[in-house]
Formats: C-alpha cells, sequence, structure tokens
C-alpha cells in the first residue's frame, strides 16, 4: 500500500525490455511514459498495436507475483489492463488503455456509480489462494524500511492496533491503491490500474480512498456498504481515514 499519485518529475531509469515476439516489438524506439516511485512505464508502436511495458521496480510493499496472478485472474474484467502473454520477471506487457485521469469534479453521475460498481465487483472477486495480507508485519517492514526510527514507533503501535480490530475472514480482494492516478476514464469506461499492493485484506481501505476521491455521498456510502463487512468502530470512515493518513506518513518515509 502507498498514498497517492505523485507529479514530481522523474527522470527516465534504464530500459530492460525482455525479447518480445516480432508482433510485440516496438518499430521505432520507446517512449518513456512515467515512472512512480516503484514502476516505470514506455509506450511501444507495434505491429499489434500501441503496447505499454510496466518494468518492476522495489517499491516498500510491493508483490509484482502476487499482481501477475491477480491481473491475470480478472481478464475477464472490462475494467483490467489487458495483459499479453509474456513470461518475464522484470516486467508485465498490456495494451495501451484509452482513457485520461480522471477529475472528480467532472464526473457524470453514471461515471460515479459504474466506478463504485467497479470496485464492488473487485471485492467480489475470488481469491482464496492467495495469501491474505499481514498488515502488522507490513506495517512493521515499512518501519524498518524507515530506519526503526523510534520518533515513528508511536505511529507504528497505533497503526498496528487498529488492524487487530480487523477479522482475516471478512477480507476481500482489495486494490489498496485506489486514487484517480491510478484510475482512467474514457467516456464511461474505467480501468483500474497498478495492481502491486493487492491482496486479500480490508475492503474498507479501498472504499475510503474512493471517499477521498470522490467525496461520496451518503448514499453512496450505504451503496459500498451493503458490501462491506461490519467493524468494530463507532464510525469506520472515520477510523480509516484517519488510519489512512497514518499509512501515508509511514509509507512515504519508508519510500524515501
Amino acid at each position: 500500500m502507498r498514498p497517492g499519485h505523485s507529479n514530481a518529475k522523474i527522470t527516465s531509469p534504464l530500459l530492460q525490455l525482455p525479447p518480445l515476439p516480432v508482433a510485440w516489438q516496438p518499430l521505432q524506439p520507446p517512449a518513456f511514459l512515467a515512472r512512480g516511485t516503484g514502476n516505470s512505464h514506455w509506450l511501444l508502436h507495434t505491429a499489434s498495436g500501441p503496447l505499454v511495458w510496466r518494468q518492476f521496480g522495489a517499491a516498500p510493499g510491493s508483490n509484482h507475483p502476487r499482481e501477475v496472478r491477480l491481473l491475470s485472474s480478472l481478464q475477464h474484467h472490462r475494467w483490467a489492463p489487458r495483459l499479453l502473454p509474456l513470461k518475464s520477471s522484470q516486467g508485465l506487457l498490456m495494451q495501451q488503455a484509452s482513457g485520461q485521469h480522471p477529475l472528480a469534479k467532472h464526473l457524470s453521475s453514471l461515471q460515479r456509480q459504474q466506478l463504485l460498481q467497479l470496485v464492488t465487483q473487485l471485492w467480489q472477486h475470488p481469491c482464496e489462494h492467495e495469501t491474505p495480507l499481514d498488515y502488522p508485519v507490513l506495517l512493521l517492514h515499512y518501519w524498518q524500511q524507515a530506519g526503526a526510527r523510534p520518533e515513528l514507533q508511536p505511529l507504528l503501535e497505533s497503526l498496528i492496533q487498529t488492524t487487530t480490530n480487523w477479522p482475516v475472514s471478512t477480507f476481500r480482494l482489495t486494490h489498496h491503491d485506489l486514487h484517480g492516478g491510478n484510475l482512467l476514464l474514457h467516456e464511461n469506461d474505467w480501468t483500474l490500474l497498478d495492481w502491486e499492493y493487492a491482496a486479500p485484506g480490508n475492503p474498507w481501505i479501498d472504499a475510503v480512498s474512493l471517499d477521498r476521491f470522490l467525496h461520496l455521498t451518503s448514499t453512496e456510502k450505504q451503496q459500498l456498504q451493503a458490501y462491506l463487512p461490519s467493524l468494530p468502530h463507532h464510525n469506520p470512515w472515520e477510523t480509516l481515514g484517519q488510519w489512512l493518513e497514518g499509512l501515508d506518513q509511514l509509507w512515504q518515509q519508508a519510500a524515501c
């Protein structure tokens, strides 16, 4: 899991493109698209059309083998990036998705509803063969990546304490990095990007992340809550919102 999209200008890393079939080989030098904290992306103009090479990085908490497995299992959903059958430990090759990163204020009621439906479909996707995310272990890893600094220990302990109220039996497939920078919208079609943090987990994290982006109405929150587990928090929206803010702080320190 990591906090939201960064607009910082980052120089192009070294391209490590594996051997490709002729139909997928670039007809001109690949064009660097973007680099996040972990992964980098290039556009390939090929005989098969525009493709995107997503080169894996090593951001704290990411799990690329799991990302590949989950994306492969989600290919029947229109909102999943379309993978090409390339076996590589270096990255993923995908069809270029159409659309732009959306602004919440420009979304129609229909587009908002379709995004809510996307998220509830995600939560209902079977993932029993994947190991549930161990939040205390993950948080401890972030703290260690941040130098195990004593001043961060109260934050770590508070975050871990909150997760003890999350029964693993209620976990669902959770994206864990849901924000506008990881969404593309083309007319009324959504694509959800960047799955390196996805795992069986607490779906409330996605719900609260979506609230951050959309500023959900009370009706929209009720719509999502029909698919969410009950938690022993007086106000899960508020509790999980505060938890995500703390997670953002810890992750930023780990990623420095």
